[in-house]
């Protein structure tokens, strides 16, 4: 049974495309709560961090408008910010796997239905408190209700302190999942319930925060300075005394001022500049190898992507290989079908339906349009003959909105004007202020539109873009497919890979037919740093997290 509904769209809603990045596997972290990897977290025995010995950062990076809420604001540009000044219960290390962060160590019960959280007796919040069993308790259910991970926390059926450090959270159903929800950076912050409570402007600018540096100020449309938090639990860390902020959407700008000196970190670059300058030996270009998609939002709530026969008509013809190749440099891989690629975890090779040279995608897509009531017209662009609720005689002529500040998107857009002229489709690029351009996609203000998404996992990618009540689904794909939830749910609670290997197959197939978006490919994140930045490494989830180890050399 397929269920198709508009969906109002929040703040939460709001997921930054300029931030487009390719995929890699899924975490996984082991029930004992064992951490792992290169990064290892340390415990101070007071709580107090050593003096901070890596100096100041400088950054030019996109201002983070969706505000610091975690259960609002799901757009990169906030997560880049609130990554660094809350910690999560756990944390993924440089291999994608979960490590502890606030709580030491986690089990889980025999009957899988329960997971033990341990807390560092340490661990205080920017203002010297320490954080409790009530604080963790608060910040998950505040989680649960969030827009940002109500999703993924559902089958949550009690929270509650089981002890002076211990707290217990108990699932309706085995899920091997959870722990990626907890580990998401932003969304899963561990929040001072006396701090919130007691200020109702409190994330307007964050004070008594649990993360490795605190907010110090702030200005709309200006920059924002964070400073190291001395009562931080992981002893020595961090190493920089400050993050200096420059709010920045001019790219060019932003690569040039890299390549300079004036600043040490700019994320995401263009993928050329990027290279380019990573080849000069100016700059260091780190990739984040993220789950997600390129894709053109479509409005299928009125004609003519109404259609599915449209909607399959524009997927043979729109540019993919070109495109990638062209804008993004070639990084990151081209989708002729697939929404998981080779290289991620539960890829499974699918139809590559669209794998077709032009000239025989264009003659399948104008059988389709032809069948649809779109005939081509004596102007070389198709008209409206006998469908359903368009006047006939219509043009099958629309704006494709892309946000002003992304220039891969722009290039993406021009160029699917020239694709798609041949097939007598008419779609003018139109810039759009990035910062409405995802609110006005949710209410249904584009006819067809760039966008995409990541994440740190293929479980959450595909969950929160695909299914129902997703947080990314109300702006990206406003679809909704009762079978897709069932074999989602499906994968994410079992333990049998091949399983949900299985499920994610069966869900690309049933996208592969609906075409509720239309996906061109992925990309990673290019994030420019310093050649001087030593410590710092990329993460799938793109975070830069691993600044708490980094330091200026």
């Amino acid at each position: 049974m397929v269920r198709k509904t508009r969906y109002a769209v929040t703040t939460g809603a709001i997921l930054a495309a300029a931030l487009i990045l390719a995929a890699c596997g899924s975490g996984s972290g082991n029930s004992a709560g064992d951490s792992s990897g290169a990064t290892q977290p340390t415990s101070g025995a007071t709580g107090e961090s050593s003096a901070p010995s890596g100096g100041a950062l400088h950054i030019s990076a996109a201002e983070p408008s969706a505000g610091l809420d975690p259960a609002t604001a799901v757009t990169q540009a906030s997560k880049r910010v609130m990554e660094l000044i809350y910690d999560t219960l756990i944390d993924y290390n440089e291999k994608n796997e979960l490590i502890p962060m606030i709580a030491e160590k986690w089990a889980l019960s025999d009957d899988k239905l329960s997971y033990v959280f341990t807390l560092r007796a340490n661990a205080m919040f920017s203002d010297g408190n320490p954080i409790t069993t009530d604080d963790v308790v608060y910040s998950l259910n505040r989680m649960q209700q969030s827009e940002a991970l109500k999703a993924q926390l559902a089958g949550v059926t009690k929270i509650e302190a089981t002890g002076d450090h211990e707290v217990t959270v108990t699932l309706d159903a085995p899920s091997r999942v959870f722990l990626n929800a907890l580990a998401t950076v932003g969304s899963a912050a561990i929040l001072s319930q006396k701090a919130v409570d007691g200020n109702a402007d409190y994330f307007t600018k964050p004070t008594a925060t649990s993360g490795p540096w605190y907010l110090d100020d702030i200005v709309s449309h200006g920059s924002a300075t964070l400073k190291a938090n001395g009562h931080y639990w992981n002893a020595g860390y961090p190493k920089f005394a400050t993050i200096n902020y420059d709010f920045a959407t001019d790219s060019t700008a932003m690569a040039a001022a890299l390549e300079t000196g004036t600043i040490d970190m700019t994320y995401n670059m263009v993928p050329a500049d990027a290279v380019r300058l990573k080849a000069s030996g100016a700059i260091d270009n780190h990739l984040a190898p993220s789950a997600g998609l390129i894709a053109w939002g479509l409005n299928k709530s009125h004609s003519p992507f109404d259609n599915k026969d449209v909607r399959q008509a524009v997927a043979y013809v729109v540019p993919r290989e070109d495109a990638m190749q062209t804008c993004w440099s070639g990084i990151g891989p081209v989708s002729y079908g697939d929404l998981i690629f080779e290289g991620q975890n539960f890829y499974a090779k699918g139809e590559q339906r669209f794998q077709l040279d032009k000239d025989a995608a264009i003659q399948k897509a104008g059988q389709l349009l032809d069948s649809a009531g779109w005939v081509m017209g004596s102007d070389g662009v198709r008209e409206a003959k006998g469908v359903t609720g368009v006047e006939d005689g219509t043009k099958l002529a629309f704006n494709v909105p892309y946000e002003n500040s992304w220039a891969q998107a722009r290039c993406n857009t021009e160029m699917l004007q020239q694709y798609l002229k041949p097939l007598g489709v008419a779609a003018t690029p139109e810039a759009y202020d990035k910062a409405s351009f995802y609110s006005d996609a949710g209410a249904g203000k584009f006819t067809m539109y760039h966008m995409g998404n990541n994440y740190a996992t293929v479980d959450d990618y595909i969950g929160q873009t695909f299914t129902c009540e997703g947080s990314a689904n109300a702006i990206l794909t406003q679809y909704c497919n009762e079978r897709v939830d069932e074999l989602v749910n499906e994968a994410r609670a079992t333990d049998d890979v091949q399983k949900a290997t299985d499920n994610y197959r069966q869900v690309q197939d049933i996208i592969l037919d609906e075409q509720p978006v239309i996906p061109i490919g992925a990309q990673y994140a290019a994030i420019g740093t310093s050649p001087k930045l030593q410590g710092f490494y990329p993460r799938a989830d793109a975070s830069n997290r691993s600044l708490i180890y980094a330091t200026l050399g």
